[in-house]
């Protein structure tokens, strides 16, 4: 053995993770912690800009939102961290992220856990359920052993660099092929003892009763345990004849609310709605678009990107930059408010001309 090598721990690295711990301060210090589900950088930036605490890198809307795909772990550990990196450097706020079944056996799963720290996420969720997984709302799904599902969310906790990365552990349990509603409940006591810093029982509906009686039957054991409650899209919640609100899930102890495929349904349907009026109706379609954009805090691509900082990076280290700029064509947003005020103002006289002539012919 090279003496050289023999006290070197080449798995283990402490490091500083500030996302992981805005989030735990958020936990201990709100109700609940709410987190819409996103699956592209721009959207984690949107939700900065709205007012957000904290983002959640979506499995199922990442792939289909980046590759096209159910979300039938078709998408490697590699991929998903990259689509992680790229959130986290867009945004502030601390993202989740859905670290599926940790990609593999126990080493797989503790080097997941590292990649997803070294990008700066500040949680990951792992589930118990067998590899390839599915989502938790498609049929068919199966639950690994306790024992494999113990030693998943053990080698987790023990794989963090940081004291501050939050682990939460998901199961399957109920609604599975392999399982039921006790097994459910034991494993959220299981992946609790296992030190895990939130436990997320996945439900197959939208049930009230459900989430009321996990939360009580879980706190008779693990009175202090944190819970995680997925505010799924599969569900048709405005249909509920009494739907949770956030607020009681947070009384309940579901301290982290998410919806997973809100980023997804909310852009899907306003990208179709004007695909399908540009298909339909041409350049009327651009002009409609612009009604609704300009003047709304989304309006400039070049502010949401920070273009203006980058050109002052660009003017700060080279010295030909500023003159460069400065005596170059390029739009900005002022000279569009001047160039959408003086058309307005030659059309208005057109506009009047034209309505005058309408009533002179209905005379």
């Amino acid at each position: 053995m090279n003496d050289a090598l023999d006290d070197t721990d080449v798995t283990t690295k402490d490091i500083d993770n500030p996302a992981g711990a805005t989030f735990r301060e958020q936990l201990d210090s709100q109700e609940y912690v709410f987190a819409p589900g996103i699956y592209h950088a721009l959207d984690g930036r949107l939700a900065e800009m709205a007012g957000h605490d904290a983002v959640y890198m979506s499995g199922y809307s990442t792939v289909l939102g980046q590759f096209g795909f159910p979300d039938l772990e078709m998408v490697t550990m590699t991929e998903m961290v990259e689509n992680a990196k790229r959130m986290v450097e867009a945004t502030n706020l601390p993202v989740i992220a859905d670290c599926d079944t940790g990609y593999g056996g126990i080493h797989n799963v503790q080097r997941a856990v590292r990649e997803y720290e070294k990008a700066g996420v500040g949680a990951i969720h792992i589930e118990d359920q067998v590899t390839p997984k599915r989502c938790g709302h498609i049929a068919g799904k199966e639950i690994v052993s306790r024992e494999d599902a113990e030693a998943r969310f053990s080698a987790a906790v023990d794989a963090r660099q940081s004291e501050d990365t939050v682990v939460i552990a998901r199961t399957d349990a109920y609604g599975s092929a392999n399982g039921d509603w006790e097994e459910h409940l034991a494993r959220g006591r299981l992946y609790a003892d296992c030190g895990v810093d939130l436990v997320w029982p996945e439900m197959p509906n939208p049930s009230r009763e459900d989430a009321v009686a996990y939360a009580e039957e879980l706190g008779e054991t693990h009175p202090d345990q944190k819970m995680a409650f997925n505010y799924s899209s599969s569900f048709a919640w405005s249909e509920q004849d009494d739907p949770l609100t956030f607020a009681e899930l947070g009384d309940l102890g579901y301290e982290y609310v998410f919806i997973t495929l809100y980023g997804l349904h909310s852009g899907a349907h306003a990208v179709y709605e004007d695909m399908e009026n540009i298909a339909e109706n041409g350049e009327q379609a651009q002009f409609d678009l612009e009604d609704r954009y300009i003047g709304h805090p989304t309006e400039s691509h070049h502010e949401l990107s920070f273009v203006d900082r980058y050109q002052d990076i660009e003017m700060q280290y080279d010295p030909e930059a500023r003159a460069r700029i400065e005596g170059s064509e390029g739009f900005s947003e002022d000279e569009r408010d001047l160039q959408t005020a003086e058309d307005r103002d030659a059309e208005e006289p057109d506009l009047i001309e034209n309505a005058e002539a309408a009533e002179s012919d209905d005379d």
